[in-house]
């Protein structure tokens, strides 16, 4: 029961949805957490504030909210923008889950890496599991867009958007871009977690439920999860290439058996109308590429063309290079720049090219310490170690090709906090020392 309330805790905190009179489920956790020490160690416990590599993130994200506050009164546009907001609502989720580390870590701090990456793969497969339910039975699914904010119902039904409904099915606030390429981060960690033989949290029958969920999820919420999935199947194969072939014919029977379920489910207890909604609706969205392969011979998708078209990377004044222009993506029209999704692209036009380098530092806080102690380590589990971190700073990059995603990814964020954290206090814990800031 006590790891379902650390999942639970976790789902809310990254997550993030709006919950009326409590205003979001990050305040929820908080004042379960608040409750839970209260009530089983009469003391609130702030010892992971002072954990180096968290107060070095707490105090960047609140430098980083200076910034992006300052560059829109420099350039006297509208402070209080959309990317201001965003830092802090970030700033609010990464001290909610530092409060969280007690309850997360406590009596396993030997393994703190290893159970928080269950953890978060657990907190996923619910998520994924949610949002198989929401499609599959209609009332659910219904009530579950009724969630979202008025705006977000309003865009969805507008046919002239094109926003697939089955998407809003996810219990979180951040729908279209930010939960795929968390779930992207979920596969990376499961297949680090697979290539630990003693880890106790997901082993046997759990692993394929779980990965079923994840993938599920990733179907019905956007197409940027594969990405992870792709790195963290080559990570995978990438340390363990010496024994895939006994690793297929230890588990084939095991493979076979999962692949019938999934086809005697779909043909046989699926009512027409679902399948029908996967067939139709579901399949040709999450895997366009294929479909435009195999009809076209190009394996693309839209929103990829458009992502490396000239309509999203275009020619920028030397002026917007070195200070950029103070505007978010809706209000570039106004000094004769087009609207675009590419990260780096709204990274320059907001704040030029220094900008772009403040959140390239930024990101590279939750990494550089992780990094350094694992490349030292020098062990094939330093290895495996090195190898998880250097393939979740590079998704971040790629990430942010498409999207808004270095220094203002909530969920993405949250989750590289508590994963850096978790390895360092593993870390020390082995070391019999503490990385606390004296």
């Amino acid at each position: 029961m006590r790891f379902l309330f650390q999942v639970f805790v976790v789902f809310l905190i990254i997550f993030n949805w709006r919950i009326p009179v409590l205003y979001n489920s990050v305040a929820v956790a908080m004042l379960l957490l608040i409750v839970y020490y209260l009530y089983n160690k009469a003391a609130i416990p702030v010892t992971y504030f002072f954990q180096r590599h968290n107060a070095t993130i707490l105090i960047a994200t609140i430098a980083l909210g200076v910034i992006v506050f300052a560059i829109p009164v420099f350039h006297g546009t509208e402070v209080l923008s959309g990317l201001e907001k965003r830092v802090w609502v970030q700033f609010m989720m990464l001290a909610a889950m530092i409060l969280a580390i007690p309850l997360l870590i406590e009596g396993a701090e030997d393994v703190a890496f290893e159970k928080i990456s269950a953890i978060i793969c657990c907190a996923f497969a619910l998520q994924g599991l949610i949002h198989l339910t929401g499609f599959l039975v209609a009332p659910i699914g219904d009530f579950l867009f009724e969630m979202k904010p008025e705006s977000l119902q309003a865009a969805v039904s507008n046919p002239m958007l094109s926003l697939s409904r089955f998407r809003t099915y996810a219990l979180t606030g951040s729908i279209f871009f930010e939960l795929p390429a968390a779930y992207g981060i979920a596969c990376i960690l499961f297949f680090r977690l697979s290539l630990t033989q003693e880890q106790q949290y997901i082993t046997g029958w759990q692993q394929y439920a779980i990965l079923f969920l994840i993938l599920g999820g990733i179907i019905l919420s956007g197409r940027t999860g594969f990405v992870g999935l792709g790195i963290g199947v080559c990570f995978w194969i990438l340390f363990s290439y010496q024994r895939i072939i006994q690793f297929f014919a230890r588990n084939v029977w095991k493979i076979i058996l999962i692949v019938s379920i999934i086809l005697i489910v779909f043909n046989f207890l699926l009512s027409s109308k679902q399948r029908d909604a996967l067939i139709e609706e579901v399949f040709p969205y999450a895997f366009e590429a294929y479909y435009n392969w195999r009809d076209a011979g190009k394996f693309t998708t839209n929103s990829t063309d458009l992502n490396f078209s000239e309509e999203f990377y275009y020619y920028l004044r030397d002026e917007t290079l070195l200070v950029g222009q103070g505007l978010e993506r809706d209000e570039l029209h106004t000094v004769g720049y087009q609207s675009t999704d590419a990260g780096y692209m709204r990274s320059i036009l907001f704040g030029g090219i220094p900008f772009l380098i403040c959140l390239i530092i930024y990101q590279s806080l939750y990494f550089i310490r992780p990094l350094q102690f694992s490349y030292r380590g020098g062990t094939n589990e330093d290895a495996k170690d090195f190898g998880c971190f250097l393939s979740l700073f590079i998704y971040i990059f790629i990430l942010h090709l498409k999207e808004n995603a270095m220094g203002t990814c909530h969920i993405v964020e949250t989750l590289y906090l508590i994963i850096g954290s978790s390895y360092m206090i593993r870390y020390y814990s082995k070391k019999g020392q503490e990385e606390i800031v004296k």
